[in-house]
């Protein structure tokens, strides 16, 4: 299935999460409509949350719809949802056979009635799961995830002087639930983020790929891990510095 050595599977990140981006390019380069691309789209996904499933990545997160989406027209929009209306109801069973775990981070309020229904409850149907996690970003903005949680945090009663660090806040953000991002992918050649995990992000390796996201197949994604293998983690230490001591060089996340 793969050509990853032992070494490679020691060295896997543990939360991957991917930027989906080039449906719409990828089906106009081909004379169609938008939505033929997201169709395709949706069919990778299954493909690679496959693929992550059986090399073990414990955690996949998937950018499937950002707060500036909203901007697209109202007919991609509604096409977009519908598509995951069905993915949802067609993985459920595979889902709850392989015991994943489906979370959403987000404003699940801004998305059409049926849609929200589906992801919640297709959430609530595998909160016991415990074998593997995904994670999809919907209606999603790194941005305003902060201010929700800096809002959070400012309407808790506490001593004026009390300090904030990291873990204390990264505890209100929508994915206290999960590890930070060892590797973040992104298709289509875009050097940006998008709003995306932007405070998670901060050492996350990230690797960006040609191919539209209907084109980034099981190779494609090994390949990005065989990457991310290859890269020296140092966070902020010297490369004599992590050679010479047997500790990690960055406490995980959770």
């Amino acid at each position: 299935m793969h050509d990853l050595t032992p070494d490679d599977i020691e060295r896997l990140p543990r939360h991957v999460a991917i930027i989906m981006d080039g449906n719409g390019r990828w089906a106009q380069s081909r004379g169609k409509p938008r939505l033929f691309g997201h169709r395709n789209g949706v069919e990778n996904v299954r493909s690679i949350v496959n693929t992550a499933f059986k090399i073990g990545v414990p955690y996949l997160t998937l950018y499937a719809f950002s707060t500036e989406n909203q901007n697209r027209p109202g007919e991609e929009k509604s096409g977009l949802m519908r598509l995951l209306e069905e993915f949802l109801k067609c993985e459920l069973e595979t889902l709850m056979g392989d015991s994943i775990r489906l979370r959403a981070i987000g404003d699940l309020g801004g998305l059409p009635g049926f849609a929200r229904k589906a992801v919640e409850e297709t959430i609530e149907k595998t909160r016991e799961n415990n074998n593997w996690n995904l994670t999809l970003a919907l209606n999603y903005g790194s941005r305003q995830e902060i201010l929700r949680a800096i809002q959070a945090y400012a309407s808790e009663d506490r001593p004026p002087d009390t300090e904030l660090d990291w873990p204390e806040f990264s505890g209100y953000l929508e994915t206290r639930d999960l590890p930070d991002p060892d590797l973040i992918i992104r298709t289509s050649g875009e050097f940006r983020l998008s709003n995306f995990l932007l405070l998670q992000a901060a050492y996350a390796e990230i690797f960006v790929s040609p191919l539209h996201w209907p084109e980034f197949g099981k190779e494609a994604f090994v390949e990005a891990l065989k990457d991310y293998t290859r890269r020296e983690r140092r966070f902020g230490k010297t490369s004599a510095q992590l050679n010479s001591s047997p500790e990690p060089a960055f406490p995980s996340s959770t």
